[in-house]
C-alpha cells in the first residue's frame, strides 16, 4: 500500500509540474507576439505597404513589385483595406521594434519616388503611424530623416518648391512663425503640452483627411487639402519649438 501511495504521489506531482510548465508557456504566449501568427502578420504588413505604395498612383503590379523588392515580403495582399484598422491589427501581434520597422519601411518605399508624393499617400502614412500607436511626431521625424515632400493640393497640385507666379519665391517660403501663431492654427492654448498639441492635431487632421472628401467637388477637395496641409505644417513647425 505504501508503494502504491508513493507511486500515486509521484504521478500526481509530475502532473502538477507539467500543468505549471504548460500554464507558464501559455502566459508567455499571451504576453509576447506569437510566432504562430507570423504568416498572418506578414500578410497584414504586405497589405498595408501595398496600399500606401498604390496611393502614389502606380499600378497594382508595380506596387506589388515594390513591396516585394523593397520590403522583402511575398505574403498574400488584400486590397481596398482601411489602413488605420489594419495597422491596429498588426500592432496587436507585433513587438515595438516590428511596428517601428514597418513604419520606417513604408517611409523608405515612399521616399524612393522621384519628386513630391501625392497628399493622399502622405495621409495614408499618417494613418499607418496612428494605427501602429506612435506619437504624432514619429512620421514627421522620419520625413525629415529621409527627406521627402508632399504636394500642396488635392488636384493638379504644385510641389512645395514650386514658384509663386514666377517670382522665384518658394510656394511655402515664409518667415519662421512664432509658437503662439502655430498654436492658434491648431486651436490650442499657449500653455498646451506636447501631448495636448498632438491630440488636437490628430483630431483636426482626421476631419480634413483627403479620403473624407473623395467624390466631393473640386472646390471642397481644394479647401480640405489646404486645411490639411496648414495643420500639418503648423504641427511640424511646433515639433521644433515645443519640449
Amino acid at each position: 500500500m505504501e508503494l502504491i501511495a508513493i507511486a500515486f504521489m509521484l504521478v500526481a506531482g509530475g502532473g502538477l509540474a507539467a500543468f505549471v510548465v504548460a500554464a507558464m508557456a501559455i502566459a508567455r504566449r499571451e504576453n509576447e507576439p506569437s510566432e504562430v501568427a507570423r504568416p498572418q502578420r506578414d500578410s497584414v504588413a504586405a497589405s498595408l505597404l501595398f496600399h500606401i505604395v498604390s496611393a502614389g498612383g502606380v499600378s497594382a503590379d508595380a506596387a506589388m513589385r515594390q513591396v516585394r523588392r523593397g520590403a522583402g515580403l511575398a505574403a498574400l495582399v488584400t486590397r481596398g483595406i482601411d489602413v488605420t484598422n489594419w495597422a491596429e491589427t498588426y500592432a496587436r501581434s507585433a513587438s515595438p521594434e516590428q511596428r517601428a520597422l514597418l513604419l520606417e519601411t513604408a517611409v523608405q518605399l515612399v521616399a524612393s519616388a522621384t519628386g513630391p508624393i501625392p497628399l493622399r499617400q502622405y495621409a495614408a502614412l499618417l494613418d499607418l503611424s496612428f494605427g501602429l500607436g506612435f506619437q504624432t511626431d514619429a512620421l514627421a521625424r522620419l520625413r525629415e530623416t529621409y527627406g521627402f515632400e508632399y504636394v500642396d493640393h488635392a488636384k493638379d497640385a504644385r510641389p512645395r518648391s514650386a514658384d509663386r507666379g514666377g517670382s522665384g519665391t518658394p510656394l511655402f517660403a515664409r518667415p519662421q512663425r512664432a509658437r503662439p501663431e502655430l498654436l492658434a492654427v491648431l486651436g490650442v492654448p499657449e500653455d498646451a503640452t506636447r501631448q495636448e498639441i498632438g491630440a488636437a492635431y490628430r483630431k483636426l487632421v482626421a476631419q480634413h483627411h483627403p479620403d473624407r472628401f473623395h467624390g466631393a467637388t473640386p472646390e471642397e477637395q481644394s479647401a480640405a487639402a489646404g486645411r490639411f496641409i496648414e495643420l500639418t505644417r503648423a504641427y511640424e513647425e511646433l515639433l521644433r519649438v515645443t519640449d
